[in-house]
């Protein structure tokens, strides 16, 4: 589990519903111009606020309702999950346990946030409101469980884990319960990822040789090959509208974030910083991806916009032009 960095206070709410307004008045995001159906251009020189300061920042997941992402921080302790408005603003400390919290996923209702943590000795999967309170254990295998996705309809959570012997991909109840395996390869098969329907997980797998992305039912069956490249490909999101799968990837002789077409394809390059750009997450409308990067000197959040374009998304991919302080 990955350990990152941070101090902020915790404060929320105030100012929410504001965000959101001056959210859809600056991006021209609402709901009459984004979309699987629609363009949006009008982000593509936007400046979007999001983490900065000495503290390593990392795994941002943005909220249901897009008004909110998720990351895992930490400062002077060990990584905490945290939240901070879409736009920028005062910071949210959702988790506190001395053992350290990471890769938080939100649930479609936007009411829960699960994440990985080592509070029970090793590293499992847990549970706790957005708003605050008690976590809830849902894995308890002495093995390591990790990096949890939850599917679109909210009934089960997809995650990695080592009980069958090296890092397979299993489902489990949202509320806990029995886990199902779903990858049974030899090869470390990990960063599971949801279709936006609920019929196929994406993940990365180093099956042929070198990490690539792979998509399977999410009942199990036969996995299919989406891209291959030589090198290493991994850390899939799928698009909202699920016709496109974003992904790192050192194609380019660097770390830096990708798309492809869900069904394979050409890949078309989104970021190309000399800083490693990673661990992408599509926004709700689709319009905006926010992922990792070191070009600051230091790991922060930061969201790169988009023009959707179906199969010519490259042509519409806007640049981050800077990082608000």
């Amino acid at each position: 589990m990955k350990l990152f960095w941070i101090q902020a206070k915790n404060m929320r709410m105030r100012g929410l519903l504001l965000i959101a307004l001056v959210s859809l008045i600056i991006s021209g995001c609402g709901s009459d111009s984004c979309g699987p159906d629609y363009h949006c251009d009008e982000c593509d020189s936007e400046v979007r606020q999001v983490t900065s300061g000495l503290a390593d920042d990392g795994s941002p997941a943005w909220s249901p309702d897009g008004s909110e992402i998720a990351f895992t921080s930490a400062y002077h302790s060990r990584p905490r999950i945290w939240i901070v408005p879409a736009l920028g603003g005062i910071m949210s400390q959702i988790t506190g346990d001395p053992a350290g919290d990471a890769s938080p996923a939100w649930s479609p209702d936007g009411t829960q946030i699960a994440f990985e943590s080592r509070r029970s000795g090793n590293d499992d999967i847990w549970v706790i409101p957005v708003a605050g309170g008690t976590a809830a254990q849902i894995t308890t295998d002495p093995a390591d469980d990790e990096d949890p996705a939850w599917s679109p309809d909210g009934s089960q959570i997809a995650f990695n884990s080592y009980r069958s012997g090296n890092s397979d991909v299993w489902v489990i109840p949202a509320v806990g319960g029995t886990a199902t395996q779903i990858t049974t390869h030899p090869a470390t098969d990990h960063h599971a990822a949801w279709s936006p329907d609920g019929t196929a997980i994406a993940f990365s797998s180093n099956r042929t040789g070198t990490l690539d992305i792979w998509v399977i039912p999410a009942t199990g069956g036969t996995a299919t090959q989406i891209t291959t490249y030589s090198g290493n490909d991994f850390h899939p999101a799928w698009s909202p509208d699920g016709r496109e799968i974003a992904f790192d990837s050192y194609r380019s002789g660097n770390l830096d974030v990708w798309v492809i077409p869900a069904a394979g394809g050409t890949a078309t390059q989104i970021t190309t910083d000399p800083g490693s750009d990673f661990y992408p997450s599509w926004s709700p409308d689709g319009c905006e991806i926010a992922f990792n990067s070191y070009r600051s000197g230091n790991l922060d959040v930061w969201v790169i916009c988009a023009d959707d374009d179906g199969p010519n998304v490259g042509s519409g991919w806007g640049i981050p032009t800077t990082r608000i302080k």
